[in-house]
C-alpha cells in the first residue's frame, strides 16, 4: 500500500517536471528565436500572452509589479499546459491531482508571507494582521480571524484548480469507456449508444481547452491579489 501511494503521488510529478518544462522551453523557445518585427502566429501568441499577464499584474499589484513578472509568467504557462495534457489520448492532468494543486497554492502562501517579513520584519508583520485603529481588546479576535482567512487561501486555492480539471478528466474518461464498451458489441442497439459518445467528445474537448485557460487564468490572478495584499499593506 505504501508503494503505491508513493508511485501515485511521484508519477504527476514527474510529467510535469519532464513533459511540462519541455514543452514551455519549447513554446518560449519558438516564440523568441527569429524575432521579426512583424511576428508570426507562435511568437505573437507567446507575445500576447505574456503580456497580458504582465498587464494584468501592473493593474493589480501596482509599480512594484516586474519583479514578480516571472513568478506569474511561470504559474499561467505551468498550469495551462499541466491542464491541456490531459486532452492528449493517453496522457492525463497533473493538476487534477491533488498533491500538484496544494504544492501550487503553498508556493504562493509562502512567497506571499516571505515578502512581507521581509518587508516588516517578523513581528511588524504578524502586528498588522490585528489590525489598526480599533480598540485593543477587539485585536486579538481579528488576529485569529485574519490567520484563519490566510489558511484558508492555499486550500481554496489547490482545491478550485483541483476540482475543475478533475471533472473535465471524469468526463473524458468516461465518454471514452462508453465507447470502448459498446462500440465492440455486435448489438445494434448498444453500438448505436456509442454515438453520443462521438458527438459529445470534440464538444467537451472544447469545452476542456476553455476550462484550462480560465483556471490557468484564476490561479494566476488570485496570485496575484494574494501578492498585492501583501506588497500594498506592507509599503502604506
Amino acid at each position: 500500500m505504501r508503494e503505491s501511494v508513493e508511485i501515485h503521488f511521484i508519477n504527476p510529478v514527474i510529467i510535469m517536471i519532464l513533459i511540462d518544462y519541455l514543452i514551455i522551453f519549447t513554446i518560449v523557445t519558438l516564440g523568441c528565436i527569429n524575432i521579426k518585427i512583424k511576428p508570426g502566429k507562435i511568437q505573437n501568441l507567446v507575445e500576447y500572452a505574456v503580456k497580458f499577464i504582465c498587464d494584468l499584474a501592473d493593474d493589480i499589484i501596482g509599480p512594484s509589479a516586474p519583479s514578480f513578472y516571472p513568478l506569474f509568467i511561470m504559474f499561467f504557462f505551468y498550469i495551462l499546459i499541466g491542464n491541456l495534457m490531459g486532452l492528449i489520448p493517453g496522457l492525463f492532468s497533473p493538476t487534477s491531482k491533488l498533491s500538484v494543486t496544494v504544492g501550487l497554492a503553498l508556493i504562493v502562501f509562502f512567497y506571499e508571507h516571505y515578502i512581507g517579513i521581509k518587508k516588516k520584519g517578523v513581528i511588524n508583520y504578524f502586528k498588522h494582521f490585528a489590525g489598526e485603529g480599533i480598540p485593543g481588546w477587539v485585536k486579538p479576535f481579528m488576529f485569529f480571524i485574519e490567520i484563519i482567512s490566510e489558511l484558508a487561501r492555499p486550500l481554496s486555492l489547490s482545491f478550485r484548480l483541483f476540482g475543475n480539471i478533475l471533472a473535465k478528466e471524469i468526463l473524458l474518461s468516461v465518454l471514452i469507456m462508453l465507447i470502448l464498451i459498446f462500440f465492440p458489441s455486435n448489438n445494434v442497439i448498444q453500438k448505436s449508444l456509442t454515438i453520443v459518445p462521438f458527438v459529445l467528445r470534440p464538444l467537451i474537448l472544447v469545452l476542456g481547452t476553455l476550462v484550462s485557460l480560465i483556471q490557468a487564468g484564476v490561479f494566476t490572478m488570485l496570485a496575484m491579489i494574494y501578492v498585492a495584499g501583501a506588497v500594498k499593506s506592507h509599503e502604506h
